[in-house]
């Protein structure tokens, strides 16, 4: 009995670290696996990968391609901290404009988020910076970057570090085309069909709230299954769909059982384009890429034929039938920005500015820009060197306050000197493991943050394995439990 009871505790034993082992950890999707939408207009951008083959420790283990693998554990390690030929990045084929970049760290290593950026570039040699960030991520969640310092559109992208050792775990570049054609599914927006007034008799469960941008509210049908009890868009034209998304009414998830996306160009004759035929499992977005004579329709519903038809948002994706696509623009998006300031930096210290922020609004043209008593003065520039001009008339491209910053002619020349308060220009890569011969950079590292230890690496790597070695001695005291048994 003792035995019994012996073998029975490692058997255990064993079953539990291997299930301890099993869900610390996570299962990475293949690249991208960030989740993150694509935004109206563009696409998922994926290239021939640029920048450092062997990373840190001399393996291609560690090199660029790391931080294009969809997996979150592994990363890419410079070989050098601010050297031009330290990065990670991709060749698109042909310039693109970028929309947005999802960025994950190295887990571990949260600073060194601090001072990586986004350069853009047309020929490998001159690159522009797009971002930068401005502190060390808070946490090992994706960051999200969507305001760029310049729309224009390059060839080569990368991820480097002139600050910090430019560790990182994924990047993740999101686009389109340079000449404007169409390249992703926007956001189809038009005028609301349907019921103006829900269950019982107030506009505010009406049709329109199933498209006003708030999961809290809902359209409540007055009646069941009738053909006049639902929720849509008049988009002005025939468009393709590419994507639903259904959000359904909270508390109510059963009612999303025979929610149908349909299609009309008479708004007599409805096609069912697809279906839901379950109940929702949980309270969120409900997906569908897959459609039935998706022919091309200027209408579009949201109707149930089988339960009450509650929703709370609905979204569709697509492009025109006849092919005509113009990329949104904030004036053009469903929910436009609202006004934002914009700061003046007159970028020396012994001259007084009179340049006082202004509001300016998404989607127009900037008003008359202050003017400068310097007479080398030749502009507001998005960056304080290089970057693009900015100047009365232009359009209002960014959705979020900003700084444009003025620009000398002979700026070289004329250039102040770097105060003592200005950080000093960033110290060389913190000494790792030993570089195998052929790709150790040359440079002498610094004797701080010499050795990385284990220590920093959280739990979540260090419990599989000691799961795993518990395991391995169950399974060997097993051994010797049933052969002493035997004899």
């Amino acid at each position: 009995m003792r035995l019994k009871h012996m073998l029975r505790f490692w058997s255990a034993a064993g079953a539990l670290c291997l299930l301890s082992t099993l869900l610390t950890v996570p299962a990475w999707a293949a690249y991208p696996s960030s989740g993150a939408d694509v935004p109206d207009g563009s696409r998922f951008l994926e290239g021939e990968i640029i920048g450092e083959k062997n990373g840190w420790d001399g393996s291609p283990g560690t090199g660029a391609a790391a931080a294009f693998d969809g997996d979150g554990w592994t990363y890419y390690d410079p070989t050098a901290q601010g050297q031009e030929y330290a990065y990670c990045g991709m060749d698109m084929g042909e310039p693109v404009i970028l929309t947005k970049v999802m960025v994950l760290p190295r887990d571990g290593w949260l600073d060194r988020f601090d001072g990586a950026s986004i350069q853009g570039s047309n020929d490998m040699e001159d690159w522009e910076t797009l971002y930068v960030s401005g502190g060390e991520a808070r946490n090992r969640d994706w960051q999200e970057i969507t305001d760029f310092e310049s729309s224009d559109a390059f060839r080569y992208y990368r991820y480097w570090n002139g600050k910090k050792h430019g560790d990182v775990a994924e990047v993740e570049f999101y686009g389109r085309s340079a000449d404007g054609s169409y390249t992703g599914p926007v956001r189809l927006t038009g005028e609301v069909i349907g019921e103006d007034h829900g269950w019982d008799g107030s506009p505010e469960k009406g049709a329109e709230a199933a498209f006003d941008g708030d999961p809290h509210t809902y359209y409540d049908p007055t009646m069941k299954s009738n053909d006049a009890a639902y929720a849509g868009l008049d988009l002005g034209q025939p468009y393709i769909l590419t994507k639903v998304r259904i959000l359904p009414r909270e508390n109510w998830l059963d009612r999303f059982r025979g929610g149908s996306i349909q299609g009309s160009n008479d708004l007599n004759d409805w096609e069912t384009l697809c279906v839901s035929d379950h109940a929702a499992s949980s309270w969120d977005w409900q997906v569908f890429e897959e459609f039935d004579d998706n022919t091309g329709y200027r209408y579009y519903r949201y109707w149930n034929g089988q339960e009450h038809g509650d929703v709370g948002e609905v979204q569709l994706y697509g492009y025109p039938l006849d092919g005509n696509y113009t990329p949104p623009t904030p004036a053009t998006l469903a929910q436009p920005a609202g006004e934002v300031t914009v700061s003046f930096d007159i970028r020396r210290d012994t001259i007084s500015s009179e340049a006082q922020p202004i509001t300016v609004q998404p989607g127009e043209t900037y008003p008359a820009l202050p003017g400068s008593a310097v007479s080398s003065f030749t502009g507001w520039y998005t960056l304080p060197e290089g970057g693009d001009p900015v100047k009365e008339g232009d359009p209002v491209t960014r959705l979020t306050s900003h700084t444009l910053y003025a620009h000398y002619s002979g700026e070289e020349a004329e250039a102040e000197p770097v105060s003592a308060e200005e950080p000093a220009p960033a110290d060389p890569a913190p000494a790792e493991d030993p570089i195998p011969a052929d790709d150790a950079p040359t440079e002498e590292l610094p004797v701080e943050e010499s050795v990385r230890t284990d220590e920093t690496e959280t739990g979540i790597r260090i419990l599989p394995l000691v799961c795993i070695a518990v395991s391995a001695l169950s399974v060997a005291g097993t051994l010797m439990i049933l052969a002493r048994k035997k004899d």
